[in-house]
């Protein structure tokens, strides 16, 4: 395994070098093909297969559709909806943000996306009315991630392309778990408010409740379309990914007109410009993961770990501490296809059901989408206001992140609430 070791040292020092993900996966995939004398044609070949995927072809048609779905101020909508409902509870607003963090996420896939939709509204919201500045922050950076955990999640997608698993089955997976750590995060909130530091506000009628429940009616069906759609078999993931697209494009021009025919190429510009920097790491990622299965990387680590006599549960510590480490350097993306094409063979080999730790992987991105130093939705968070802190944003996220590790022992101690749904589906 000394090989191996070097491999990863060559990859540690070229990241640190500061070079991005996909040029430090790709750079470091071109000198291994050079020294191990293996065949350049492989270059080409496999960049060509690992972006000519119908599975693949779903992550720019849910980025667009998030792209739409933000633009159209969808998430700003569903946010009155939620308010309207629970806003006299204890933590009334901070369980309408969460709420809507959920609802959001279930629509766009994208954590990134949900943080910057529903802080941008429930930020000013919650400061206005009392709530601690801390917290609030801690609460939309953590409300984001579930845009990774409740389908459709984009690191789900690229998980099953590359363990080959039925990412409809993932999606509905992660049904159960995101609803679980939803409802968590609303009892700490719960919690959090009880002690006091936020001015309640009055309950809504019933005439008003309706009256915003009636008129955010379309947004509001567009989860359950997709869900239910993939849960029925009424479309796969992909075509869930058009059906959406379509449906958001319908509510946003004709139902909504929150954005205009004109407005339609600026928006598809700024979609493609995701959709490429997430091409270009699958790219990247899959050359190298291509290198390592021609190295026979795969077949030593999975020989190393039966000759040691692994048990499953000193595999998934092992992997959950390092996925954690990964977290704090790497966005969720790179780290999915980093480490997948190693796994998966050792995942067979100890015969862990791959749609439960699918949804392990995903627990742990959400993770690191709110773990220092690149957390994605720290930055997100911190660019809402001016006079927002990253200090604040760092202290406002530890007790989520106490949370979420806590989740993260649940999903590993009951398999069922990840498993139970897919075992029905039919």
């Amino acid at each position: 395994m000394l090989s191996f070791s070097l491999i990863v040292l060559l990859l540690i020092c070229v990241l640190f070098m500061g070079l991005p993900v996909a040029f430090s996966l790709g750079g470091t995939s071109l000198v291994l093909i050079a020294a191990f004398e293996l065949p350049m044609k492989i270059v080409g070949a496999t960049i060509f297969s690992s972006l000519d995927s119908f599975t693949v072809l779903s992550i720019p048609l849910f980025v667009l559709m998030s792209q739409i779905l933000l633009d159209g101020r969808i998430g700003d909508d569903l946010f009155d909806v939620m308010n309207a409902w629970v806003r006299h509870l204890p933590g009334g607003l901070a369980i309408a943000t969460i709420l809507a963090c959920a609802f959001f996420a279930a629509i766009t896939g994208s954590g990134a996306a949900t943080a910057a939709t529903i802080g941008m509204v429930a930020y000013p919201a919650m400061i206005e009315r009392g709530y601690e500045k801390k917290f609030t922050l801690g609460l939309l950076a953590a409300g984001g991630t579930l845009g990774i955990l409740i389908p459709p999640s984009i690191p789900m997608i690229l998980y099953g392309s590359i363990t080959e698993e039925s990412v409809g089955k993932l999606f509905i997976a992660g049904v159960i778990p995101g609803l679980v750590l939803t409802g968590l995060f609303i009892a700490y909130a719960v919690y959090k408010s009880k002690r006091g530091g936020f001015t309640p506000m009055e309950k809504a009628p019933w005439s008003e409740r309706l009256q915003v429940t009636r008129k955010n009616f379309w947004g509001i069906l567009l989860p359950f379309l997709i869900i239910g759609g993939i849960y029925t078999g009424a479309f796969t993931p992909t075509e869930a990914a058009a059906v959406g697209l379509v449906y958001s494009l319908f509510i946003t021009l004709v139902v909504y007109r929150t954005i205009r025919l004109r407005d339609i190429p600026d928006i598809c510009l700024r979609s493609v410009t995701t959709s490429c920097m997430i091409a270009v790491i699958i790219a990247g990622a899959v050359l190298f993961g291509r290198v390592m299965t021609l190295l026979m990387i795969p077949q030593k680590l999975t020989e190393l770990v039966i000759s040691n006599n692994f048990s499953v549960m000193m595999f998934l510590i092992a992997m959950n501490v390092l996925m954690i480490i990964l977290g704090c350097i790497l966005e969720t993306v790179s780290i999915v296809l980093l480490t997948m094409p190693l796994v998966t063979p050792i995942l067979h080999a100890l015969g862990i059901d791959p749609i439960w730790y699918g949804i392990v992987v995903t627990v742990n991105m959400t993770l690191a989408l709110i773990t220092p130093p690149v957390g994605m939705n720290l930055y997100i968070i911190n660019s809402l206001r001016p006079d927002i802190r990253m200090g604040e944003t760092i202290a406002g996220v530890f007790p989520m992140m106490a949370i979420m590790l806590v989740f993260l022992v649940l999903v590993i101690l009951f398999p069922g609430m990840s498993t139970w749904l897919p075992s029905i589906m039919h």
